[in-house]
C-alpha cells in the first residue's frame, strides 16, 4: 500500500514538473514570437510583451515578498497603493527588456521542486549568436494555475535584489517618500524615459 502511494506521488510530481516545463516554454516562445513580429511598431511590441508578462506573474505575492517586514507596517491604503505601483513598476521595467528576445529558440532544460516552488532552468538562443542566455524562472501553483514569481539571471534573483533595495530605502527615508518615488519611476517608465 505504501509503495503504491509512493508511485502515485512520484507520478503526480513528474506530471507537475512537466506542466511547469510546458508553462514556461509557452511564455518564452510567445515572447520570441511577439519580439519577432514584422510590420508592427516597437511601441506595439513593447505593449504586447508587457501584457504577456502581466498575465503570467503573481504581482500581489511578489509585492508582499519584496517589502517583507515593511509590508506588515503599511496602512491598508498604502498596501493597495504599493501593490498597484509595484505591479506597474515590474511590468514596465522588465517587459520591455524582453523585446530583445527576438531569437531562434527558447528551451526549458530542467524543472526541479524547491519547497513549495518550482525552478525552471531555461535557455534562450538569440538570432545573432550561438551563445545561449541562461535564465531561471521561479514558479508557484496557485488556485490550480501556474504563476511566475521571480526571474533569476546569472544567479541573481530579481525579487531578492529589489527586496534589499526597497527595504533599505524605506529604512532610510520612510514609507511615504518611498511610495512617491516609486510612483514617479512608474510615470517615467510609462513615458519611456530613462
Amino acid at each position: 500500500m505504501i509503495a503504491l502511494y509512493s508511485l502515485n506521488s512520484f507520478a503526480k510530481d513528474d506530471a507537475e514538473l512537466q506542466e511547469v516545463k510546458i508553462f514556461v516554454e509557452e511564455i518564452g516562445n510567445k515572447i520570441i514570437n511577439i519580439a519577432g513580429e514584422k510590420n508592427i511598431s516597437e511601441a506595439k511590441i513593447r505593449e504586447k510583451i508587457i501584457a504577456e508578462i502581466d498575465r503570467v506573474i503573481d504581482s500581489e505575492w511578489i509585492a508582499k515578498f519584496v517589502l517583507g517586514k515593511n509590508y506588515k507596517n503599511l496602512t491598508d491604503q498604502q498596501k493597495l497603493d504599493f501593490v498597484r505601483l509595484y505591479r506597474e513598476f515590474m511590468i514596465n521595467t522588465y517587459g520591455p527588456k524582453f523585446k530583445n528576445y527576438n531569437g531562434k529558440k527558447f528551451t526549458v532544460n530542467e524543472v526541479t521542486r524547491q519547497n513549495s516552488f518550482f525552478i525552471a532552468k531555461a535557455e534562450f538562443l538569440p538570432k545573432e549568436s550561438d551563445n545561449a542566455i541562461m535564465t531561471d524562472f521561479r514558479v508557484k501553483k496557485k488556485d490550480g494555475k501556474f504563476f511566475v514569481l521571480d526571474f533569476i539571471a546569472e544567479g541573481i534573483s530579481l525579487i531578492e535584489t529589489q527586496r534589499s533595495e526597497f527595504n533599505a530605502t524605506i529604512d532610510q527615508n520612510g514609507v511615504e517618500p518611498f511610495l512617491k518615488n516609486l510612483e514617479q519611476k512608474v510615470k517615467n517608465l510609462k513615458n519611456n524615459k530613462k
